[in-house]
């Protein structure tokens, strides 16, 4: 028979859980409930699955970590981050007003701070960067000991490392194994300004 008393739990404690638990329910729907990406998706009528009712079954909850926040349902979320070495977590708390996340999947933050995040920048801005032609040696970086890709390497791969990004073959292998950090060029982005006429 299945119970839902932990071994040698007395019944005091077993209501005390019990009680702390649906106070801890209350709290994550509730937030849910008061999110305006929520109450959007509730109000959408092509969303038919959103209703409150099924955000007091299953709320959307954020589970926190050191480095990255998943957004979800509880269920999916510590699913998805079982595999993650997101640091110390994790901790299951209320969805914030503002949060944003996407509807039917995992929604993932990274906290800026964050050695993951850095890595996970540092492994996309060289693709960038390297253009359609040389941005698969970063994915081959990543899964080759340092002898097998460098040995590997082609003398025009080993010039475009060069030439695009002004590092060796070996700190651009250490770099994408998340071993050193580059100081790379940034993103340009194009403003928009506004003429009088």
């Amino acid at each position: 028979m299945h119970t839902l008393r932990f071994d040698g739990e007395s019944d005091d404690e077993f209501r005390m859980r019990a009680a702390r638990a649906g106070r801890i329910a209350k709290v994550l729907v509730e937030a849910c409930l008061a999110n305006r990406w929520v109450q959007e998706f509730m109000a959408d009528p092509a969303m038919p699955e959103w209703t409150a009712d099924n955000v007091r079954t299953s709320p959307t909850v954020r589970v926190e970590y050191e480095q990255a926040i998943a957004i979800g349902d509880l269920g999916s979320c510590l699913s998805a981050t079982k595999s993650k070495h997101w640091g110390a977590g994790p901790w299951v708390m209320p969805l914030e007003p503002d949060d944003e996340f996407f509807p039917y999947r995992v929604t993932y933050l990274y906290r800026p701070d964050s050695l993951y995040n850095r890595r996970f920048e540092q492994r996309q801005r060289p693709k960038e960067l390297l253009g359609r032609r040389w941005r698969p040696l970063v994915e081959a970086a990543k899964r080759r000991t340092k002898t097998v890709f460098i040995e590997g390497l082609t003398k025009g791969e080993a010039e475009a490392i060069r030439r695009v990004l002004s590092v060796s073959p070996d700190r651009f292998w250490r770099a994408a194994t998340g071993r050193e950090l580059l100081r790379l060029p940034p993103r340009l982005v194009q403003r928009e300004f506004e003429f009088g006429e």
